[in-house]
């Protein structure tokens, strides 16, 4: 296969077959109920065979990887678009991230990729590199009158932010240095607490009676991010919790929980200079995207019959068990 005169190797085609194979047995399977046999690439069902959509599929993703591997070469941003050169690359990066990692800094992500998850690294560092570039050259280019426009049109889906969540928060802790050494003991209590105010009564004087602490809290915009790292399930649980209505009990940082809503604010609209940047960003993508759908669409796209069928056939001897 060749896509605007560049031609690709059977090892990467081979890539994206492998790349689209579980999504093409899903489908057969949900829209046919087929099972996974040796005949299973072969069968004819009523829109062809798996093969022949697996083939498509990888046809497509390749085409379009290829038109984005050309942008990116033609903005400047990378040299050799080759198959081999992607290789190397991935062993360069496995080799970096493997040295760090024994030189205890920090690596984010896997100490080693394999080649689908090296290739969703290497498409979305691609990808933002040429959008950038794009907007360096002008070919992609935002004004401000457009940011405006969108922040107004979507500023109440988009730029809108949750308002405050007041709390009362019943803790109790568990375990060495704590008055319940055991969990079991601690969760009883929580239960007792559970079933007074889910019976009426007041949720600070019962647990204030059974002797479990409850603490005024306010979940705000600022304090988020915090909270996602350090309390991630009880962040959880008071998002979606309506004023009046307490959780379950629930186990975070060796302490049994309970939480009550008391009041949440208005929403609040961020300001449009807080969030241009943003939108800016969104709206450069959305053209990028429009450019590398033109060119799929315009892409001289030429298929080896022979080749590919020799192809398939020792693919399918590969994945036949």
């Amino acid at each position: 296969m060749s896509v605007n005169g560049q031609e690709a190797s059977a090892d990467e085609f081979s890539m994206y077959l492998d790349f689209k194979k579980a999504l093409v047995a899903n489908y057969f399977k949900q829209t046919y109920g087929a099972n996974y046999t040796e005949h299973f690439w072969t069968t004819e069902y009523s829109d062809g065979t798996p093969l022949q959509k697996l083939m498509e599929e990888a046809k497509a993703q390749m085409t379009r990887t290829k038109i984005e591997q050309q942008l990116a070469q033609r903005s400047g941003v990378i040299k050799d678009i080759g198959y081999q050169s992607f290789l190397n690359e991935m062993e360069m990066e496995n080799s970096r991230r493997s040295k760090a990692a024994a030189n205890n800094e920090i690596v984010y992500g896997p100490i080693s990729f394999e080649v689908q998850a090296y290739y969703s690294y290497y498409m979305s560092g691609l990808e933002n590199a040429t959008i950038d570039a794009l907007r360096n050259n002008g070919i992609i280019s935002i004004s401000e009158e457009q940011l405006k426009r969108d922040y107004e049109i979507n500023k109440k889906s988009k730029y809108a932010q949750q308002g405050a969540i007041d709390l009362e928060w019943a803790t109790l802790p568990y375990g060495s240095g704590t008055a319940y050494k055991d969990k079991s003991d601690a969760l009883v209590k929580m239960k007792q607490l559970e079933k007074a105010f889910a019976n009426g009564a007041s949720f600070k004087e019962t647990a204030k009676g059974l002797g479990v602490d409850v603490i005024d809290s306010r979940i705000t915009n600022a304090s988020r991010r915090a909270a996602a790292l350090e309390i991630p399930l009880a962040l959880q649980k008071a998002e979606h919790l309506e004023v009046g209505k307490s959780s379950d009990i629930f186990d975070e940082n060796e302490a049994l929980h309970i939480i009550r809503c008391v009041s949440i604010g208005d929403m609040i609209i961020q300001p449009f200079d807080q969030v241009k940047d943003s939108i800016a960003s969104q709206l450069a993508l959305e053209k990028y995207r429009d450019i590398v759908e033109r060119d799929v669409k315009e892409a001289a796209i030429k298929w080896n019959r022979q080749s590919g069928t020799n192809l398939m056939n020792k693919w399918i001897g590969m994945n036949s068990d």
